[in-house]
């Protein structure tokens, strides 16, 4: 409603911060941002947001300690919201297509992001060949060191049994990588998480 009457009386440049990992849920942050996002394209104005992490600041508990997670959140989605802002340079515009790609273009594809490898959010287009074929209008340049892992990733997902790929996401929250951590000598399980140990170089 405030956005709406500031539109009415003129003021077409506005921007706000957006807490998460509160009370919140991460698909919560996702539809707040879209809200946004819609209504610049409605009204015709340009919303900045800026995504902010939640800490109780003041708690002495957490004084030093700066891993607070809220109760619907885990250290792998905090570390995924943070990969897709390292990107946008901590905040979103106007551009649909470009919240889009960040965010994805429904809550389904925000919770595949929320999951995904994080070297494959920060280098989205160098690890996901059908991204490419995308945006190949927009992009034209590349440095040679192409993937296709993030959907060789996400088709590996999509097989997982139920309790296979609950077990790997016990693993894959915690958002902490190491060969010994991604061998559980589960071989379906191992060979998901092998993707996680993908490094950004």
């Amino acid at each position: 409603m405030s956005i709406r009457l500031a539109a009415k009386h003129g003021i077409t440049n506005l921007s706000n911060y957006m807490l998460y990992n509160h009370m919140d849920k991460p698909q919560d942050l996702y539809t707040r941002l879209k809200i946004n996002i819609d209504l610049c394209v409605e009204l015709g104005i340009s919303i900045y947001s800026f995504p902010m992490k939640y800490h109780p600041i003041s708690d002495p508990a957490w004084f030093r300690n700066r891993n607070y997670l809220g109760d619907q959140w885990s250290r792998k989605f905090i570390r995924a919201i943070q990969a897709v802002l390292n990107s946008t340079k901590g905040k979103i515009g106007r551009g649909k297509s470009f919240f889009e790609e960040a965010f994805g273009e429904s809550l389904e594809e925000f919770e595949k992001i929320l999951w995904m490898p994080e070297t494959f959010i920060i280098y989205r287009r160098r690890h996901d060949e059908l991204l490419r074929k995308k945006l190949a209008d927009r992009y034209t340049e590349f440095d040679g060191n192409e993937t296709n892992l993030a959907n060789e990733w996400w088709e590996k997902w999509c097989k997982a049994e139920p309790d296979t790929l609950a077990k790997a996401k016990g693993i894959i929250c915690k958002g902490v990588f190491t060969d010994e951590i991604c061998k559980t000598g589960d071989t379906f399980v191992d060979e998901l998480l092998a993707f996680y140990l993908v490094r950004r170089d």
